[in-house]
């Protein structure tokens, strides 16, 4: 029978245990490494990339198993240059732990604290590394309802990959340790290993490595000996930072697609208004990879732009009023393009495609009477959606928002507030009271628009019915 929390299986130390895995002695750092967390000279940019894993974590009796989405982010470097030191920033794990396991947890405390460490393991060509990753989970009270959002922070020592190429990175569930704050050392933490379902993608981030500018010829290179050190006989075990790993065989592919047609709908949740846009093409459409000599994907990226036309909508507002507006999916820089960047991640069939729009009202009448809403009614921030599905590239497929998502980011989107609405009266908070808040879902469906080969265009067959200015925008 599992040792219950009264009886837990490791000392309160074990936390510090947990978390004092030394970063400084693995293959993540180097020879001229900064210190943990201080910036090095990597190259400018930054990009934010974040990971969900559904975990199962089994916590002593009575709780058992329990079912965790656990979300790791971090800030990494646009690219890296070999012998350049930098960072892995920003580093944070999160996640709920149900109420009755933070209770059976906490005993007679007040708060939770403790460790995590996952690992992080980088690949580049054959050589493979594993990191890992010690977190401190800070002192943290139970809510007087609902269950107990933990955050586990961290820091990376700076390092630098000796060899040109691509830096691929995965994460695994994590270890926890948690207690009650202030346990003498003798009392037992719980202590937990989490393990991630089957199936799961675990990238976490690419990194392209470029190669160090070569000096010219008879410049010494500082801190460089002018007879080189006798290398070590006998098989070698490369690292990241070892003296010539084996090369980077990995193959980038640059594969320009059709025109998708773009069938969306959209559901606004406090009116259940269904907004169906006409017909859009996708175009521009790019698919980025990066494979393994067996054919791996490391990275798989599917990119284009998009223009959604006006849409005239009719609901009832609070139930009962009859209320129809004209709304429209704008750009962020609404006011410089007319186009909506599309970004996603394709691996094995499976699109994780993300937009930010902006929405407009317009033509309101509320019971038939006009409301002058103005040249500029639109959402307070822009608005992320999230959508996920079976697509072929070649073949289309169908992307949908969905509530059962073990992903949170994929259960809807929020519709912010309005602002700038009403031209000769206030009319902003009377539509963000009416439509605004979450979750509302989407659905896009993606077909391909076939290429006539042709010469007579008059012999080719009709194709979807796309507004020719949604074609000329894309252009």
């Amino acid at each position: 029978m599992a040792t219950r929390l009264t009886r837990r299986t490791a000392t309160r130390g074990a936390i510090a245990l947990a978390c004092a895995v030394s970063v400084t002695t693995g293959a993540f750092t180097g020879t001229g490494s900064a210190a943990p967390g201080e910036p090095g000279d990597a190259a400018p940019g930054r990009h934010e990339t974040s990971k969900t894993l559904v975990t199962t974590c089994p916590f002593a009796d009575p709780v058992g198993p329990l079912e965790l989405a656990v979300k790791t982010t971090a800030s990494l470097p646009t690219s890296m240059t070999v012998g350049q030191p930098s960072t892995i920033d920003g580093l944070a794990v999160t996640f709920s732990l149900p109420r009755a396991a933070a209770q059976q947890l906490l005993g007679t405390g007040t708060t939770l604290e403790g460790g995590l460490t996952f690992q992080l393991l980088l690949e580049q060509g054959k050589v493979k590394d594993t990191l890992a990753v010690p977190m401190t989970i800070a002192a943290t009270g139970l809510p007087a309802e609902g269950d107990l959002p933990l955050v586990a922070t961290g820091r990376l020592a700076a390092f630098s990959p000796s060899k040109a190429g691509v830096l691929r990175m995965r994460v695994t569930a994590p270890k926890l340790a948690l207690g009650p704050t202030g346990a003498p050392r003798d009392q037992p933490a719980e202590q937990v290993t989490c393990t991630a379902g089957n199936g799961q993608d675990l990238s976490f981030g690419s990194i392209p490595v470029l190669a160090a500018a070569k000096a010219p010829a008879g410049t010494p290179v500082p801190g460089e000996k002018t007879t080189p050190a006798p290398r070590p006989t006998g098989p070698q075990k490369h690292s990241l930072l070892a003296e010539e790993p084996p090369p980077d065989e990995t193959t980038t592919q640059v594969l320009p697609l059709q025109p998708n047609q773009v069938d969306n709908k959209t559901t606004i949740a406090k009116t259940g208004a269904v907004i169906r846009s006409k017909p859009a093409a996708l175009v521009n459409g790019v698919w980025f990879r990066i494979v393994t000599p067996d054919g791996f994907p490391i990275r798989s990226e599917v990119t284009g732009e998009v223009a959604f036309a006006p849409v005239t909508v009719s609901y009832l507002g609070y139930g009962f009023l009859p209320i129809s507006a004209t709304v429209e999916f704008l750009p962020v820089d609404y006011r410089h393009t007319t186009m909506i960047r599309s970004f996603g991640t394709l691996f094995e069939g499976t699109l994780r495609n993300h937009l930010d729009v902006v929405s407009r009202l317009s033509d309101v009448k509320v019971n038939g009477v006009p409301l002058d809403a103005g040249p500029d009614c639109v959402s307070e921030t822009p608005i992320p959606i999230d959508m996920i599905g079976e697509y072929d590239p070649f073949a289309g497929g169908l992307i949908t928002t969905d509530p059962a998502n073990p992903d949170p980011k994929f259960r809807g989107f929020t519709l912010p507030p309005f602002k700038n609405c009403g031209a000769a009266e206030k009319l902003s908070s009377l539509f963000t009271g009416q439509n605004s808040g979450p979750g509302n879902q989407a659905t896009a469906r993606l077909t391909i628009i076939p290429l006539c080969q042709e010469a007579d265009h008059r012999a080719c067959p009709p194709v979807a019915p796309i507004p020719a200015e949604v074609f000329r925008k894309g252009r």
